[in-house]
C-alpha cells in the first residue's frame, strides 16, 4: 500500500533588478505575499505586458491557480511560453508541466520534454527532476531509467525535496542501479528534513517493512503521521492500514475508515479500495455494499488489481448486485492479468474444482498456478 508520488510543482520567478518595469515586478510579488491577488495580478499583468519573462511566469501561474482571475490554463499557457521562449527557465518548466498534464493545451510529452530539456540545460533544479520523470516513465522518449536517476540526482544535488525522494525511491526499488535500501533512507532523510510529505511516507514504509533500518512498526507509524498531517493520500492509507491491523498502534477501525476516506476522495485508488474492503465487511462503519462496489470501481477504473478482485467477488456471491459469475470469472481474471497472485489462486481453484459455470480444466489450472508463482 506504498505510493510514490512525482511532483511537478509550479515555480514562481526570483526577485532581481531594478527600473520601472521591476518595480511592477516587485509590486506584483509583495501583493501576492500579503494575498491581495487582485493588485498581484495588475502588477503583473503591467510588467508582462513590457516583455519582463519573470512577470510572465508570474501571470501565468495566477491565471493557472485562478487566483485574482477565473482559472484558465490556456491563458496560463500563454503567458509562460512568452516567458519561455525568452529562455526563462521556470517559464518552461511550468509550459512544460502544462504539455505533460493536458491542461490549457494538448497534452504533449514531447514537448513537455523539450521544454523540460532547456530549463535543465539552464541547471533549473525542478525541470531536471520534471525530465527525469519523463525517462522513468517512457513518456515522449525511450524509457531509461539510468537517465531518469542522472537528472534526479542533478536535481537532488542543488536541494530539491521532489529530486531528492525520487532519487530514494530508484534506489530503493533498484531501478538504473543497485537496490541500495540504507542509501535510499538517506536521501529521504534529506528531504524529510525539508518537510517533504511524500519521503516522510516513504521513511514510514521502509520502517514497516524493516529494509534499510530495523523493522519498527511504531516507527513506521510516527513517519505516516507526519505525511497525513500535510494531507498526502498514499500517507493516510498506509496510516488506515496500520490502524486496520494493529500495528505499531492500538487498532481502530473507526479512524482507518477516516483515513480511507480522505485518501479515497483524493482520488488515491488504493485507499478507494481498502474504504470499499470496509464497507463490504462492515469494519469501522455500517455494511454498505453498495458502497463497497463503488468504491471498487473507482479503483478498478484505475487499474488497481486488488480492487478488480474484491469487486469479482461481489460478483460471485452477489453481494449488492445480481450474481453474475462470468462478470467474477473476467474480473479474477482481469486481475490475475495484472500480476496479483491472490486471484491466479482463485483461478486454480476454478479450474481444479470446476467453478464459475467454467469446467474441470487441468491445464488451465496449471496455466494459473504457473503464474502465482
Amino acid at each position: 500500500m506504498i505510493g510514490y508520488l512525482r511532483p511537478t510543482a509550479i515555480v514562481l520567478a526570483m526577485l532581481t533588478a531594478s527600473g520601472p518595469v521591476w518595480a511592477d515586478f516587485a509590486g506584483g510579488r509583495a501583493a501576492l505575499k500579503r494575498g491581495d491577488y487582485a493588485t498581484a495580478l495588475r502588477e503583473y499583468t503591467n510588467a508582462a505586458q513590457a516583455g519582463e519573462a519573470r512577470a510572465q511566469n508570474d501571470l501565468g501561474v495566477l491565471y493557472e491557480r485562478g487566483q485574482g482571475v477565473k482559472q484558465d490554463y490556456a491563458e496560463a499557457a500563454r503567458w509562460y511560453r512568452k516567458a519561455a521562449e525568452q529562455g526563462y527557465a521556470q517559464g518552461a518548466t511550468n509550459l512544460g508541466y502544462l504539455h505533460e498534464s493536458g491542461n490549457g493545451v494538448q497534452r504533449d510529452y514531447s514537448q513537455a520534454l523539450a521544454w523540460y530539456q532547456k530549463a535543465a540545460d539552464s541547471n533549473w533544479a525542478q525541470a531536471q527532476n520534471n525530465l527525469g520523470g519523463l525517462y522513468e516513465r517512457g513518456r515522449g522518449v525511450t524509457r531509461d531509467y539510468q537517465r531518469a536517476l542522472m537528472w534526479y540526482r542533478k536535481a537532488a544535488d542543488q536541494g530539491l525535496a521532489q529530486g531528492q525522494t525520487n532519487v530514494g525511491y530508484m534506489l530503493e526499488t533498484g531501478r538504473g542501479t543497485a537496490r541500495d535500501d540504507g542509501q535510499a533512507m538517506a536521501w529521504y532523510l534529506k528531504a524529510a528534513a525539508q518537510g517533504f510529505a511524500q519521503a516522510e511516507n516513504n521513511i514510514g514504509a521502509l520502517y514497516e517493512r524493516g529494509r534499510g533500518v530495523a523493522q519498527s512498526s511504531t516507527t513506521a507509524v510516527t513517519w505516516y503521521r507526519k505525511a497525513v498531517a500535510k494531507g498526502l493520500a498514499q500517507a493516510q492509507t498506509n496510516l488506515g492500514f496500520m490502524l486496520a491491523t494493529g500495528k505499531g498502534v492500538e487498532r481502530n477501525d473507526v479512524e482507518a475508515v477516516k483515513l480511507y476516506r480522505a485518501a479515497a476522495e483524493q482520488g488515491f485508488a488504493q485507499g478507494q479500495n481498502n474504504l470499499g474492503f470496509m464497507l463490504a465487511y462492515g469494519r469501522g462503519t455500517k455494511r454498505d455494499y453498495l458502497q463497497a462496489k463503488s468504491w471498487y470501481e473507482k479503483a478498478v477504473d484505475q487499474g488497481l488489481a486488488q480492487a478488480m478482485m474484491n469487486l469479482a467477488g461481489l460478483y460471485e456471491f452477489g453481494r449488492g448486485v445480481a450474481k453474475d459469475q462470468a462478470q467474477a470469472l473476467a474480473l479474477y481474471q482481469k486481475s490475475a492479468e495484472a500480476g496479483h497472485r491472490p486471484a491466479a489462486l482463485r483461478l486454480v481453484d476454478v479450474y481444479t474444482k470446476g467453478q464459475l459455470g467454467e469446467s474441470i480444466d487441468p491445464a488451465r489450472a496449471k496455466l494459473w498456478a504457473d503464474r502465482a508463482i
